[in-house]
């Protein structure tokens, strides 16, 4: 008997099995094309999905890649009504989706944020990273030109905290505006700007604007209040205009001030323009670029009848020359009843005299007139003997004009000796702040064991320059030590420390950089990676030896950062390592770098296999990355 059945099932599965293994009816092409849309189709629902995510980083990064979903008739309507999402992150990728459509409306949404005063605008300028320079410096203009804007100040001043490589193009584009709200708002960042973490903006601004009366003269402060040995090339920028000739002197004495000998004719020819204490203070500036060629202008310097001041300015530049036309004139001034020349004869006959006036000038040092114990201090200072030390001692202890006892300190910080440091010790704990930066400046440089009860001492104290210059003291003379001293001092220095030492020391601070890099301060580490452009031989080594040796999350995504910012495919291993293995916020940062690993097949296949990821954000980044963002 037949198994009806059992017949029947066998007669379907005879004609099923062929149409299963039968090729489809579909082209290779038609199927390679279906494949190949996969990815994409994923990666616009994963988008989609990811607007509804709980995670405000998540719905900020799913908004911004809805814009590749470009068939979506409802596409404008779900970007405006992100526009209402109470997280500024979320609508920032509403923002950067109308970038990506070449919307308009992103100003509108950028500018309301910028506008809230809830919101630091920091926290809002990143939004126009993706924009190019002009563009987005325009949209800054023409909002702050806004009369209706009221955050004007806010939001130069996040311009310059913030640093953006921008910074001086839209200090220029401001300061070109019609709008006087735009242009006080430039005025008012390049108040801010320092030569030492702005350097580069300062001499974009000197640049295209070093015309500008008001420009030079806010660069010009700028010059005059920097460190000694700070870059100020952008001074030579300046063209201040033929009839503001008090503007061109400014230039000038700043440039001076900063040791640029070319100008050393141009700061006499000022001097002999001026009277009083301005010719004085002309005088000054010459005496650290001055030249043996320009002797007789600084004896013009004489004619008529000058001041006993400007006399001892004079002379002593003549003196620190060498020129020995003098002696005559400075014995009579040095032996005679006028005591106002009497500093004048002091200082010179003790400069060309030398070693041999030595015991003269350390009676001088218990004068009756303040301004010949000066004049002794600098020639004691000048010829730098051990045997100073006592004499300065003993002076110090009787003196009690601060502005002597800092001349008999520098002339004891200048002697190169155990028993000038020894007493140096003692002076650390002086009630002047100046007096005690520069004595813990000389025991730092001495480099004697000595030294180091003052420098322990100054890194207690309630000055913060004076703090400083112990912390070099330690690096200069102490390494066994400076490592503990710097990783202590890393949660107070002040910002540009960081820079001006490695300008300083050069390759050989670069261990200090890797201890700033793993400082609990932003802004450290923000420093110490701007401090690494100016080692160029060291940082990309330095950088990757820190990748391989943290796991915080906010490190590794700066140097991974800075890292692909100087080699790009050259650190495609390590970035591909993070976007596999790693913290959930380093591997979204690395999955978006893959993205710009054009042409790199596994690059896309790891965003590809991402889209199936666990991790809502990973998977959110991925379709964000694959689509193009």
């Amino acid at each position: 008997m037949i198994d009806v059945h059992s017949l029947q099932f066998r007669i379907v599965l005879a004609l099923a099995v062929p149409m299963l293994l039968a090729p489809p009816l579909v082209s290779t092409a038609e199927a390679g094309k279906a494949a190949e849309l996969k990815p994409k189709d994923d990666a616009l629902h994963i988008l989609r999905e990811g607007m509804k995510s709980p995670d405000f980083h998540a719905r900020g990064m799913a908004y911004e890649g809805i814009a590749f979903d470009k068939k979506n008739k409802e596409l404008k309507t779900i970007l405006k009504d992100g526009e209402e999402d109470p997280q500024w992150v979320v609508r920032a990728g509403v923002a950067r989706a109308y970038m990506r459509l070449r919307d308009n409306s992103w100003k509108r949404v950028v500018a309301e944020a910028l506008g809230r005063a809830t919101l630091d605008p920091r926290e809002v300028l990143p939004a126009l990273d993706t924009l190019k320079d002009k563009e987005a410096v325009a949209f800054l203009v023409d909002t702050l030109a806004d009369k209706e804007f009221e955050r004007q100040d806010a939001v130069a001043d996040a311009m310059v905290i913030r640093g953006h490589a921008r910074l001086g193009d839209f200090i220029v584009a401001a300061l070109g505006s019609k709008s006087p709200l735009v242009k006080s708002a430039g005025l008012r960042a390049l108040k801010q700007l320092s030569s030492i973490l702005h350097g580069r903006h300062v001499t974009t601004v000197a640049n295209k604007l070093g015309k500008n009366a008001e420009v030079i003269a806010i660069v010009c402060e700028i010059a005059e209040g920097a460190p000694k040995g700070a870059d100020v090339s952008f001074l030579a920028k300046l063209k201040p205009g033929k009839g503001d000739q008090a503007l061109a002197d400014r230039v000038v004495l700043a440039r001076a001030q900063h040791g640029d000998r070319a100008v050393g004719k141009d700061v006499l020819a000022i001097a002999a323009r001026r009277e009083g204490d301005e010719r004085i203070a002309a005088v000054e500036i010459y005496k650290s670029i001055l030249s043996k060629d320009h002797a007789g202008a600084v004896k013009a310097l004489l004619e008529g009848e000058p001041s006993p001041r400007l006399k001892l300015a004079v002379y002593e530049v003549l003196a620190n020359m060498g020129d020995r036309s003098m002696v005559k004139q400075a014995e009579e001034m040095a032996s005679g009843t006028d005591v106002e020349l009497r500093p004048v004869g002091v200082y010179y006959l003790g400069r060309i005299g030398g070693a041999g006036r030595i015991s003269e000038m350390h009676r001088y040092l218990k004068d009756g007139i303040p301004e010949v114990r000066i004049a002794a201090a600098r020639v004691i200072a000048w010829i730098a003997s051990p045997i100073s030390v006592s004499p300065l001692r003993n002076a110090l202890d009787d003196e009690r004009r601060p502005e002597i006892r800092v001349e008999f300190l520098r002339a004891l910080t200048s002697i190169k000796d155990k028993a000038a440091y020894e007493a140096l010790v003692f002076y650390s704990r002086e009630k002047d702040d100046e007096i005690r930066r520069r004595v813990v400046r000389a025991l730092g440089e001495s480099g004697d064991k000595s030294a180091r009860t003052g420098l322990q001492n100054a890194l207690r104290d309630r000055s913060k320059e004076v703090r400083v210059e112990a912390v070099r003291g330690f690096i200069l003379s102490d390494p066994a030590n400076a490592v503990s001293v710097f990783e202590r001092s890393l949660g107070w220095l002040p910002r540009g420390t960081l820079i001006a030492m490695t300008r300083e020391f050069g390759d050989a601070f670069d261990s200090y950089l890797e201890l700033a890099l793993f400082s609990k301060r932003i802004e450290m580490r923000e420093e110490a990676l701007e401090a690494l452009s100016l080692l160029p031989k060291k940082q990309a080594a330095l950088l990757r030896k820190v990748l391989a040796s943290t796991d915080e999350d906010d490190l590794r995504v700066r140097v991974m950062k800075r890292l692909f910012d100087l080699e790009g495919k050259g650190v495609a291993t390590d970035v591909k390592a993070l976007a596999l293995s790693s913290s959930t916020r380093v591997r979204i940062e690395a999955i978006r770098l893959l993205g710009s690993l054009k042409g790199d097949k596994e690059a896309t296949q790891m965003l590809e296999r991402f889209l199936s990821e666990a991790d809502q954000r990973v998977r959110i980044a991925a379709a964000l990355t694959y689509l193009g963002g």
